[in-house]
């Protein structure tokens, strides 16, 4: 048996100067994006003079054969790109800043050396696409759909170039139909970013975007000092400690995006002990795991859970170790070597989270509504929990009276206990982030309470906490951040240093560890939804991402640049729509319909292309596959048919019926 041999059909020439002046511009606005929002310069400069000295020379040469010698060359040159990718990339040793984009940008500018056929054309356009998609990771704004758009058009734009070149044709269109185009293309693309209903569908496995770092953990695991507060500890930073007494000043920069279908608290670390003030763990315990970790190494999911929702965290300045998220968390992987899991499922990194770096999370969605919550009666709180969570002993014993006030009346059940704790502080105290110091001698709760009555969240929270306390509800401090402002059209959070948070979290049986906001201006029962918004913003939900384990999930992934094949459907049918209006009209002003006479031409036109055994290709013009027929009986029906089509369809002039059957009989 003859070997089977699997090749691709050979490729046209380019010989289109227009073609590929839309695929240099294609990367010209790739290399853009990375500038603007990469805020990487060198290698995309260099890459772009490279690349526009490679498109001439393989423009000039475009009709020589390859030499062995520059193909050998051509290969080394991407080696290289590729060392330089592996030694940037696991040693920084060019900055570490975009590897991945600077690798393709260099593939581009080798490759445009050699750009001889269509094919090859088409193939740094996709490269270039990938470069647009890297720098997804950095655009989290609306100007990016622009380069979105732009780089669309080039890729258009070069399809219908490298066709007409090859028909003959200029690269012209009447502006009327460019018009319609992009008018019509425009029109039921924001209608449908408008009006398709956000989905709530299931989120896929984390995502990978950042490449790793190579640091490992050293010694024991210490929480790493927060923004939220002043803290104690040693000089590094690190502390295990929260101290009241003190708080920091947080600004308005910011400190990370979240890209997210729901908003919800990034909870970091978690405190249980407080006494003279101070906030510590009594847990000191961790367990080392992977960077990935799948759904069956983490706690199954919660009763009656929503669904899970995909988070992805990019960090825009020095963070402290630890892989903030919204609670509970079915996956996740961060890009480093391990990662350390405390008592209280905070998960940890060897080092600073760094500028750029991105990690992601799919959490749960449990169901903690009020109707929930309300079932589980206050009597069965406290019968599986450490007893740490019961300790009270640093309150007073005026702040316990003031716990008994502020729920009396309201003691049917564990929830209608909280809720009306939290709203008589949300009520009677006022919330600022520009208090002073505690004075030296007071503790900090009663200070809060009886004196100033006026607080920051940490205060809010170690009160609601204690007094929860004291009341048999079992209860902890959480630390992070708030939701920050959310995008319901990006999907996605700001979050600034002034969005440091504390909150309470309270066990119920039922349903774990529930968190609850008593600072004023916040949601008291912080549970995360997913926001009641028109799927706008759908499209950029997931965006942007590999992902683990999940080959459809790669579509979604996509983000805005999954835009690009529906636009382009919606162009096509915009053309057909229009063309077939045209049409209709032109008729109109002729006074001519299609009538027997035109159709009985077309259906003969068809049998004479059977008959010569090929189809007319559709940029094929009547004339130009007549030129191409091969000499036989056929060819002079051909010819005279050929004349009637384009009489008929140019000029309005349709043939006699029964010229037409004249010709038809010849055929036969």
């Amino acid at each position: 048996m003859a070997a089977l041999k699997l090749r691709l059909p050979a490729s046209p020439v380019e010989n289109s100067l227009e073609g590929r002046a839309f695929v240099f511009s294609g990367f010209c606005v790739a290399v853009l994006a990375i500038v603007l929002y990469g805020q990487d310069y060198v290698v995309p400069a260099a890459g772009v003079a490279a690349t526009a000295i490679g498109h001439v020379v393989s423009y000039l040469g475009r009709a020589r054969k390859r030499s062995m010698l520059g193909q050998a060359l051509l290969a080394s040159l991407v080696f290289a790109g590729l060392a330089y990718f592996l030694a940037d990339s696991v040693l920084a040793l060019f900055g570490g800043v975009l590897p991945q984009a600077n690798f393709a940008i260099a593939l581009v500018a080798v490759t445009s050396f050699d750009l001889k056929t269509r094919r090859n054309c088409y193939s740094s356009l996709w490269i270039s696409l990938a470069i647009l998609y890297l720098a997804a990771v950095y655009a989290w704004d609306y100007p990016f759909g622009i380069l979105v758009g732009l780089w669309a058009v080039c890729l258009a734009g070069f399809w219908v170039a490298s066709h007409l070149r090859r028909m003959g044709a200029r690269l012209s269109a009447p502006p009327a139909a460019l018009a319609a185009v992009v008018l019509g293309t425009l029109a039921v693309g924001l209608a449908g970013f408008v009006l398709i209903p956000q989905p709530t569908s299931l989120a896929p496995s984390p995502v990978v975007v950042s490449l790793p770092n190579f640091v490992s953990f050293k010694g024991e695991l210490e929480n790493p000092a927060l923004p939220l507060v002043q803290l104690s500890g040693d000089p590094s930073g690190a502390t295990s400690t929260i101290d009241l007494h003190y708080r920091g000043r947080l600004g308005d920069s910011p400190v990370m995006y979240v890209r997210t279908g729901a908003p919800a608290y990034w909870r970091g670390l978690v405190f249980d002990t407080y006494q003279g003030g101070v906030w510590t763990t009594s847990k000191r315990g961790f367990l080392e795991m992977q960077p990935y970790i799948p759904p069956r190494l983490l706690p199954p999911a919660p009763p009656n859970n929503l669904g899970t929702f995909v988070q992805v965290f990019r960090v825009l300045r020095p963070l402290p170790g630890v892989i903030n998220a919204a609670y509970p968390i079915q996956s996740l992987y961060a890009p480093v070597t391990s990662l350390r899991e405390d008592s209280y499922g905070t998960f940890f990194t060897p080092d600073l989270l760094q500028p750029g770096q991105t990690y992601s999370v799919v959490s749960y969605l449990p169901n903690l509504t009020a109707n929930e919550l309300k079932n589980e009666p206050a009597a069965n709180a406290a019968q599986f929990i450490d007893p740490i969570y019961l300790d009270d002993g640093a309150l007073s014993q005026q702040a316990r009276s003031l716990a008994l006030t502020a729920v009396g009346g309201h003691t049917a059940t564990e929830f209608d206990e909280v809720m009306a704790l939290t709203n008589y502080l949300q009520t009677n105290f006022r919330y600022s982030q520009q208090l002073g110091h505690v004075p030296a001698g007071r503790d900090p709760v009663d200070w809060f309470l009886f004196d100033v009555k006026i607080g920051y969240c940490e205060q809010f929270a170690t009160a609601e906490t204690l007094m929860l306390r004291s009341l048999g509800i079992p209860a902890r401090l959480a630390t992070g951040y708030s939701t920050g402002t959310y995008d319901p059209v990006l999907d996605q959070s700001v979050v600034r240093e002034h969005d440091a948070h504390a909150w309470v979290e309270v066990w119920f049986p039922s349903h774990g560890w529930v968190p609850v906001d008593p600072s004023p201006g916040f949601s008291a029962l912080a549970a995360t939804q997913f926001p009641s918004h028109w799927a706008a913003g759908g499209i950029a939900r997931l965006i942007p991402h590999l992902e683990i384990g999940a080959p459809l999930g790669a579509i979604g992934s996509l983000g805005l640049v999954a835009v690009i094949p529906v636009a382009v459907a919606i162009a096509v049918l915009v053309v057909f729509a229009w063309a077939w209006l045209r049409t209709r009209r032109r008729r109109g002003r002729g006074g001519t319909k299609a009538g027997p006479c035109e159709s009985e031409l077309l259906r003969l036109y068809e049998r004479v292309q059977r008959k010569l055994g090929r189809r007319r290709a559709p940029p094929e013009t009547p004339l130009e596959y007549l030129s191409g027929a091969s000499p036989g009986p056929v060819l002079g029906v051909l010819e005279q048919v050929t004349d009637a089509v384009n009489e008929g369809a140019y000029a309005g002039r349709w043939p006699d019926p029964n010229v037409v059957r004249g010709l038809a009989d010849r055929l036969s």
